[in-house]
């Protein structure tokens, strides 16, 4: 009886003494996983503030770009405007003239290009204008040396066209050996107003005060 009793306390110690280590082994774990979990959320913390901050820096870079680009931008639509604004000017002002006094804008062309002729003999070819009143003009103002006045399309002046302006109309002077080309034109004349009078014109067509 007496070892029975002694297997039986033995028994009781070794269940008690692995009930003490299991608790110890669960205490470490729940401490370890403790520690783990504290550790996962502090970088999942470092994660979701460093991928904030990521986007927070690309939208200032895109808020600084938009604002540095919006000046020039603004410039841009502001010369268009103007531009436009002062070619509706030209539009109305041209249209408002007769045929008559149009062919005066282009003879006075004429008138200059003469030295450039040096009496050479041309062809004309009238473009948007009556061909009679082309050739009688021309022919008073450079003599016998046009040799012929032809109506021409109004796509031979399309190259020195200028954008906006609704008028295709001029003469085109050829020398009879093909070495000179003079085009007459409107355009030409608008052309020549803009580039030395386009402030001018613009202050004037905005009494003085250009938008913003």
């Amino acid at each position: 009886m007496e070892e029975l009793r002694s297997t039986e306390a033995l028994d009781t110690e070794i269940r008690n003494d692995a009930r003490r280590k299991a608790g110890k082994i669960l205490e470490q774990a729940e401490e370890n996983a403790g520690t783990l979990l504290a550790d996962v959320e502090k970088k999942v913390h470092e994660a979701a503030e460093a991928a904030r901050q990521s986007s927070r820096n690309r939208l200032a870079l895109y808020e600084k770009n938009i604002n540095a680009s919006l000046p020039l931008e603004k410039e841009r639509h502001l010369v268009s405007y103007i531009h436009n604004a002062v070619i509706e000017a030209m539009n109305a002002y041209f249209d408002g003239l007769s045929a008559g006094q149009r062919l005066d804008i282009i003879k006075a062309l004429v008138e200059r290009s003469q030295p450039v002729l040096s009496g050479a003999d041309v062809h004309a070819v009238a473009v948007g204008i009556d061909v009679k009143a082309a050739e009688k003009m021309l022919r008073k103002e450079l003599g016998t040396s046009v040799l012929s006045c032809t109506a021409g399309d109004a796509q031979l002046l399309a190259d020195e066209a200028v954008p906006g302006f609704s008028r295709r109309e001029g003469i085109i002077l050829r020398s009879a050996d093909g070495r000179l080309v003079c085009r007459l034109s409107l355009d030409e004349k608008v052309k020549e107003i803009l580039d030395t009078q386009r402030a001018e014109l613009a202050a004037t067509l905005f009494c003085g005060r250009l938008p913003e």
